[in-house]
C-alpha cells in the first residue's frame, strides 16, 4: 500500500505489517486518546474518489491504523504515503496530532479514512463540525462580507450540517455529505480566513429547529426579489419553516437580473444526456408557481418529457439558466430569456442576507425572517448524541 517517497523513505506495505506490531497496552492508550468513530460533533466529508495511486503527505508526526480493530500498522514523524486502489482491500485511518493532512496537495484539519469502494479509493475527511465550517463558510459566502450577514451563513450551514448528521440513512454510510455544492462547497485549510472563522466561533453551537429539530436550511445567492418555497421546486418537498417571503435587499447583487438565449438544439442535446431516445423537439412549455418555472414539459416525436423547472435549469451550465425566475420568448429556433436570481431561490438569499446586515440587522433577525417560526438556539453536542434520527427529515 505504501512506496518510498522523495521527502522520507516509508517501508513497504508488507514489511511494516511484519516490523510494526505494538502491544495490546499502547493499542488501548491510543484508542482512548485518538477516536474516529463519528459522534455527534464530528461530520465525515467525502473530499474525493480515485481511480489512480493516491499520495497524502503529513508534516508533522502521524499514524496509520486499520479501521476495523485500530492496529497499527505505520507510524512516523512526517512522510508521504501512497495508496494504490488496487492494493487498498480494508479501510485505513490516517491520525495526527493536530496538524494538517495534505490529500493531492490540499490540507485538511482532523483525520482521513481510505475506503475501497468496488476498486476505487474514497476518501473521507473526518472532521469535527466547527473545524469543518471554518472552510464551508467563506467558500460559500464571500469573507469580505459584514460579519452579522457571516455569523447568519455560519448557523444556517452549521444547522444543515447537523440536519445531515441525524438523518437515518447516514448511520452506516462511508460518509455524510461531499465537499461539493452538492452539499456545502468545502476546499479545506486553504480556503479558510480569519473573519469568517469569528463568525463562526462567535456563533459556536447556535443551530435553528423546528420541533426541536435542526432544519433543513437551504440556502442560495440571489432569490430575485422573493424566495421560492420548496415545494415549488422539489417534487416531495413542503417543509413549513421554507415559505416565500421578501428579500428586498438585494439590488447590489450582480445576479439580481440576467439574460441569455437557449436553442431548440441546446435543450435537446441537454435533455439527450437522461433520454438518449428523444426525437425532434416539437414544444416547449413552461408552467409556473409565483413567478418560477415550477414545471418543465418538452413534446417531441418520440414522446413527452416531464420535469421539474429546476431539474430543467440544472440541464444546462450553472450561468446559462440562473435560476427558475424567468420568462421566455421563442424567437425561431431559440429562447430569449430574461430571468432574475441565481439559485434554486429556497431559504436564505446570500445577497439579500448581505443587504439586511449591511442595514444593521444581527443574524438572528436575518434568519428568523427567511425561515419562518424557527427556533435559534445553542445546543450541546451531547443533546444530539442523545436524539433518534428523526423520520420526517427528506433528501
Amino acid at each position: 500500500m505504501f512506496s518510498k517517497s522523495v521527502r522520507t523513505i516509508i517501508t513497504l506495505f508488507f514489511l511494516v505489517l511484519a516490523s510494526c506490531t505494538p502491544s495490546a497496552t499502547y493499542l488501548k492508550k491510543i484508542s482512548k486518546t485518538q477516536n474516529t468513530n463519528v459522534a455527534a460533533n464530528y461530520i465525515r466529508v467525502l473530499i474525493g474518489t480515485y481511480n489512480s495511486p493516491l499520495s497524502i503527505y503529513c508534516d508533522r508526526s502521524f499514524r496509520v491504523f486499520k479501521k476495523k480493530n485500530r492496529q497499527l500498522v505505520y507510524e512516523s514523524r512526517k512522510g508521504m504515503l501512497k495508496f494504490y486502489p488496487e492494493r487498498v482491500r480494508e479501510p485505513y485511518i490516517i491520525e495526527t496530532t493536530g496538524s494538517p493532512v495534505f490529500v493531492d496537495n490540499t490540507g485538511y484539519r482532523g483525520n482521513i479514512e481510505i475506503h475501497d469502494v468496488m476498486g476505487k479509493l474514497y476518501v473521507v475527511n473526518v472532521i469535527n463540525v466547527e473545524q469543518y465550517l471554518y472552510s464551508v463558510v467563506p467558500s460559500e459566502m464571500p469573507y469580505s462580507w459584514n460579519l452579522e450577514a457571516l455569523k447568519a451563513q455560519s448557523v444556517a450551514a452549521r444547522t444543515y450540517t447537523y440536519y445531515h448528521l441525524m438523518k437515518d440513512d447516514n448511520k452506516n454510510q462511508i460518509y455524510q455529505v461531499d465537499s461539493s455544492t452538492r452539499f456545502q462547497v468545502y476546499k479545506g485549510i486553504s480556503s479558510e480566513k480569519p473573519s469568517s472563522t469569528k463568525a463562526v466561533n462567535e456563533t459556536a453551537g447556535i443551530i435553528m429547529t423546528y420541533k426541536y429539530s435542526p432544519i433543513l436550511s437551504y440556502f442560495h445567492s440571489t432569490s430575485g426579489g422573493f424566495t421560492a418555497d420548496d415545494k415549488d421546486v422539489w417534487t416531495g418537498n413542503d417543509l413549513p419553516y421554507l415559505e416565500s417571503v421578501k428579500s428586498e435587499y438585494e439590488n447590489e447583487s450582480p445576479h439580481m437580473n440576467w439574460k441569455a438565449v437557449v436553442s431548440v438544439y441546446e435543450i435537446k442535446e441537454a435533455l439527450r444526456k437522461k433520454y438518449p431516445h428523444i426525437g425532434s423537439i416539437r414544444k416547449v412549455a413552461f408552467n409556473k408557481k409565483n413567478g418560477r418555472v415550477s414545471g418543465v414539459v418538452v413534446v417531441h416525436s418520440n414522446g413527452t418529457i416531464n420535469m421539474t423547472g429546476n431539474h430543467f435549469r440544472l440541464l444546462f451550465p450553472p450561468k446559462k439558466l440562473r435560476s427558475t425566475y424567468f420568462i421566455s420568448q421563442k424567437v425561431g429556433n431559440t429562447l430569449e430569456i430574461t430571468g432574475k436570481g441565481w439559485g434554486h431561490g429556497v431559504g436564505m438569499s446570500q445577497w439579500g442576507a448581505k443587504g439586511m446586515a449591511d442595514r444593521g440587522i444581527k443574524f438572528d433577525k436575518i434568519l428568523q425572517h427567511y425561515y419562518k417560526d424557527i427556533s435559534i438556539s445553542k445546543k450541546n453536542n451531547p443533546y444530539f448524541a442523545t436524539q433518534e434520527p428523526r423520520r420526517q427529515l427528506v433528501n
